[in-house]
């Protein structure tokens, strides 16, 4: 009975700490898988943070492959155009190499230009100077000879630096008279301008063209004013030169003559400054 009671006593609790011992290994898959569990949660979580990590970095890393592309191209494109500026500078440096070197010929040039100009401007001077002293000797030829009443002297031009002869007006019939008795009815040497006449400086003109106090050059004769008319003197092309010689007069006799307007008279004969 106390044999039986003995196994009977046994046998119940080796069940109970079996059961026991079952939950609690029960337990501890149960908490290892949890723990696996959260684990392969973890490792998942990870892997997409370094995916999206990977992928992000990925982009950036084709954006720079993408930026670094262009910033090569652009750098092409510089180098090209660097080049072309290069060979631009070049070749503008070989210009103003050209054009300096021009411009000391031009400069040259205009040195000779210069002297050239310096010496026509010296044997311009000389040929006024001659042109004034043979209108004087001719002034002076023309004065000599039988004197009006009155008459006003030739003293003669001089130089100003200038030599104005005015506009070419075409050519002119010109004769030369004396202011005698038989030429002009008295010896009184008065023009019609009411001046005294001024041998080889007076002119006779039809006043309807040429008004009083007009200014002529005649191409060997001078300079002129218009201060007197006369019957014979009919048109625009046509004028008597005052002379005091008859001699003269006939040496000068009727001819064509290459006339330049000077100034344009007001009707009056003012003072004669030529």
């Amino acid at each position: 009975m106390s044999g039986s009671e003995t196994s009977d006593s046994i046998k119940p609790q080796s069940r109970t700490e079996s059961y026991k011992a079952v939950r609690k290994v029960t337990r501890r898959y149960f908490w290892a898988v949890c723990v696996l569990f959260v684990v392969v949660l973890l490792l998942c979580a990870n892997n997409f943070i370094i995916y999206e990590s990977y992928r992000e970095v990925q982009e950036k890393f084709d954006s720079a492959s993408q930026r670094f592309e262009a910033v090569e191209a652009d750098k092409q494109i510089l180098d090209i155009e660097k080049e072309n500026l290069i060979a631009e500078n070049d070749y503008l440096k070989k210009r103003n190499e050209e054009i300096l070197k021009q411009n000391d010929e031009i400069l040259k040039q205009m040195e000779e230009i210069k002297r050239q100009n310096d010496e026509l401007m010296k044997k311009n001077r000389e040929l006024i100077e001659d042109n004034l002293a043979l209108q004087n000797s001719l002034k002076m030829a023309a004065s000599a000879g039988i004197k009006p009443q009155n008459y006003t002297k030739f003293n003669g031009f001089s130089s100003r630096g200038g030599f104005d002869r005015g506009k070419y007006i075409g050519k002119f019939l010109g004769t030369a008279y004396t202011p005698s008795k038989e030429e002009c009815g008295n010896d009184k040497g008065i023009t019609n301008s009411g001046k005294p006449i001024i041998p080889g400086v007076s002119i006779a003109i039809d006043n309807r063209y040429w008004p009083f106090g007009t200014v002529f050059y005649i191409k060997g004769l001078g300079y002129a004013v218009a201060m007197d008319t006369g019957s014979a003197i009919k048109g625009k092309y046509r004028f008597d030169f005052s002379v005091f010689d008859k001699k003269f007069a006939k040496i000068l006799g009727t001819r064509e003559w290459d006339v330049y307007l000077v100034k344009m008279g007001k009707g009056y004969v003012e003072d004669i400054e030529l």
